[in-house]
């Protein structure tokens, strides 16, 4: 599940303008602390997805 930009933008907010730690950012966010470190450098972006796992979503008779 992709988070909504608004968040993504806040935890950069917060990574580059205060000394928080992620822990702190995810309770003011209501976000996992996962979701938060996640995001936290910028080398992951909401935007871009990861290819799926490759499953077919096929009904077996």
């Amino acid at each position: 599940m992709a988070i909504a930009m608004e968040i993504y933008e806040k935890i950069r907010y917060y990574r580059e303008h205060t000394d928080y730690s992620q822990r702190n950012v995810a309770k003011i966010l209501g976000v996992s602390r996962n979701t938060v470190k996640k995001y936290w450098e910028g080398q992951t972006v909401p935007w871009e997805r990861k290819p799926g796992s490759g499953r077919k979503n096929e009904v077996l008779y």
